[in-house]
């Protein structure tokens, strides 16, 4: 399931899956957002800007950046670039330890990780290589493909396991583990809490129904969701009842008080002006401007 909103948090869940791929030549920019899977980013044509926790990693074509599970991220195109092309492929950590002799290779994906053909001359042409393979694959699919592009994965991490770990990097080293196994247990409980609100927005929510629902106090809940959503929770609560009324406002022809109970809102007033000051116009106006 994926949940993407302008201007939001995009949360994905692969469904079962463990890896998803993506051939993206769009000049669109991605706010800040996070998910469970971990993502490596190439560029193939043109550049990207990423910012991984207010770190920024410029990339070049066929630089590799490693974006950890959980991390808060976002991504920007240049003007000067345009469009470009970027091969982006996000997966479940489970998968490398499901492999025997992979479990203690996987903490390698739990930094941020710049890989360019001058700094990791080795490892680089590897890792650039085995993704353009796993995007063909993905592409064509032929069969048995899914299992060749999770081949291609698990030779990307075996080559960062030799390289890092010939170069000194231990894995015993990474003391903050147990850190991060509680930051994904974080994950998930937040992935409940965006899930419960994008199915029942229409609803009313106060802040004890959803604090409880995340077994947090109102007080924490206030601070732990607002840390991963990067706004608070009713602003976000907002914005989606805000999503679906633009919806409702494009592709139908429902009345306007009936577009505004129907997306959450408790009179006509409020949704008048919520959807104003969100969207610079009125739902009228809106739904004028957008059916022309």
């Amino acid at each position: 399931m994926i949940y993407k909103l302008d201007g939001m948090l995009e949360t994905v869940d692969f469904g079962g899956g463990l890896f998803l791929i993506y051939h993206n030549d769009e000049a669109t920019d991605y706010p800040k957002h996070w998910h469970s899977a971990a993502e490596i980013i190439m560029p193939i044509k043109g550049g990207y800007e990423v910012t991984v926790n207010e770190t920024l990693y410029p990339l070049a074509e066929y630089d590799v950046l490693i974006i950890p599970t959980g991390d808060i991220h976002e991504i920007h195109v240049p003007k000067t670039i345009g469009a470009g092309e970027r091969i982006i492929l996000q997966f479940d950590i489970s998968l490398l330890k499901s492999v025997k002799g992979l479990t203690s290779a996987s903490y390698l994906f739990f930094k941020p990780r710049k890989i360019t053909p001058a700094e990791h001359p080795e490892l680089h042409p590897i890792i650039k290589e085995s993704l353009l393979a796993a995007l063909d694959e993905y592409r064509g699919k032929a069969d048995y493909y899914e299992a060749n592009v999770a081949a291609k994965l698990i030779n990307i991490a075996v080559a960062m396991a030799r390289n890092y770990q010939s170069h000194g990097e231990n894995p015993e080293d990474f003391a903050d583990l147990p850190i991060l196994v509680k930051r994904k247990a974080h994950i998930a409980n937040f992935n409940r809490c965006i899930e419960y609100i994008n199915q029942h927005y229409k609803e009313d929510m106060p802040l004890e129904l959803i604090s409880g629902i995340a077994g947090f106090s109102k007080f924490h809940f206030t601070r732990w969701f607002k840390q991963f959503a990067g706004v608070s929770f009713y602003d976000y609560l907002t914005r989606v009842r805000v999503k679906v009324a633009e919806s409702m406002l494009i592709n139908s022809d429902a009345a306007i008080t009936e577009i505004a109970l129907e997306s959450g809102f408790q009179s006509i007033a409020t949704f008048n002006r919520v959807f104003k000051h969100n969207k610079q116009l009125t739902p009228t106006e809106f739904r004028l401007l957008n059916n022309v």
